[in-house]
C-alpha cells in the first residue's frame, strides 16, 4: 500500500475507505497551513487534474501536469472538475449578471396559504380540545408574524402583511360561500385588524371540540341574515325595545343594525363628547339586537 501511495500524482491521496466509489482525494496547500480540499474522485488522475487546475489558479508559474492520454477526463468532466475547483478555491469564474425576477405576489400568496396558513390552521384544530380560544389566538398570532416575515419588501412589490391576510381571507370566503355581500360584510367588520383576519384564516373547517364552532358554522351563525333574507316583517309583532334605541324600523336586517349602531356610536361615545349613560344604552341595544338575530338562526 505504501508503494502505491508513492506512485500517486502530486496533491492526491488515497482514502483508507473509498466513499461511493471515490477512493481518491485532491487537495492543495495555499498560504500558511491552509489546505484546500478539491473533492473526491474515482481515479487518481481525475484527482490529479483537479489539483492541476487549482495549482494553475493559485500558482500561475507552476508547470502543467502531464496526464496520460488514457486517463485524461473527457470534455464534460473537464468542465465539471474545473467549475468545482473554482468554487473550492473561492475563484468562481465571472458570469454574466442574470436578471433576477422576484416571485409574483400570486406565487407568494399561494406559498403562504399552503404552508403557513395550512400549518397553523391544523395546529389550531389539534390544540382546540382543551382551550379552543387560546389555541386559536396563538395560531393567529403566529400566522400574523409569518406574514410580516414573508411580505416585508414594498420595493419588491410585496403586499403589506395585512393586505396579504385580507386577500387570502376574501378568497376563502368566496370559495366557501360564493357570497360577495358576505365577504364585504366580514371584511368591513374585521378587515382592518390583522389579528382578527388571521384568526378567521386559522379557524378550522371542522372542530374536534364542542366548545368551538368551525369556520362554516361560525360564519353562518354570526352572519345569519345573509343566509336568510329576512327574519322580521313589518306588522308581525310589536317592535323590540332595541329598535327604538338604535333608530331602526322593520323589516330588520343585520347590516341595517350594524350601520345604525356605528352611526349613533360616533355621536354617543364619551370620547366624542357623548353621554356615557346613553352610550351604554346604545351598546346594550346593539348586543340585544345581535342576540335576537342569532337566536333566529
Amino acid at each position: 500500500m505504501s508503494s502505491q501511495r508513492l506512485r500517486l500524482p502530486k496533491g492526491v491521496s488515497a482514502l483508507p475507505r473509498p466513499r461511493d466509489g471515490r477512493p481518491f482525494r485532491a487537495s492543495i496547500r495555499h498560504g500558511k497551513g491552509v489546505e484546500i480540499h478539491l473533492g473526491l474522485y474515482e481515479t487518481p488522475w481525475l484527482a490529479a487534474f483537479a489539483y492541476d487546475v487549482a495549482a494553475r489558479l493559485l500558482r500561475p508559474q507552476s508547470h502543467p501536469l502531464i496526464i496520460p492520454r488514457a486517463d485524461q477526463p473527457d470534455a464534460d468532466r473537464v468542465r465539471e472538475i474545473t467549475a468545482r475547483v473554482h468554487r473550492r478555491v473561492g475563484l468562481d469564474p465571472e458570469t454574466s449578471p442574470s436578471r433576477e425576477i422576484p416571485p409574483s405576489t400570486e406565487d407568494l400568496l399561494t406559498l403562504f396559504e399552503i404552508t403557513a396558513v395550512g400549518y397553523w390552521r391544523s395546529q389550531a384544530a389539534e390544540d382546540s380540545a382543551d382551550h379552543p380560544d387560546a389555541a386559536l389566538d396563538s395560531a393567529a398570532a403566529r400566522l400574523h408574524q409569518a406574514a410580516s416575515l414573508l411580505f416585508w419588501s414594498r420595493a419588491a412589490g410585496h403586499p403589506a402583511p395585512l393586505d396579504a391576510l385580507t386577500q387570502l381571507l376574501a378568497s376563502r370566503l368566496d370559495r366557501t360561500f360564493r357570497n360577495a355581500q358576505l365577504t364585504r360584510a366580514l371584511l368591513d367588520d374585521d378587515g382592518d385588524d390583522p389579528h382578527r383576519v388571521a384568526r378567521w384564516l386559522v379557524l378550522p373547517d371542522t372542530s374536534p371540540s364542542s366548545r368551538r364552532r368551525p369556520f362554516r358554522v361560525e360564519i353562518r351563525y354570526l352572519y345569519a341574515d345573509l343566509f336568510k333574507s329576512e327574519f322580521f316583517h313589518p306588522g308581525s309583532a310589536a317592535p323590540p325595545p332595541w329598535a327604538a334605541v338604535l333608530g331602526v324600523s322593520a323589516p330588520f336586517h343585520l347590516e341595517q343594525i350594524r350601520l345604525a349602531y356605528r352611526a349613533r356610536s360616533l355621536q354617543a361615545h364619551p370620547d366624542a363628547g357623548g353621554d356615557e349613560a346613553a352610550f351604554i344604552r346604545l351598546r346594550a341595544a346593539y348586543e340585544a339586537a345581535l342576540l335576537h338575530f342569532q337566536s333566529q338562526f
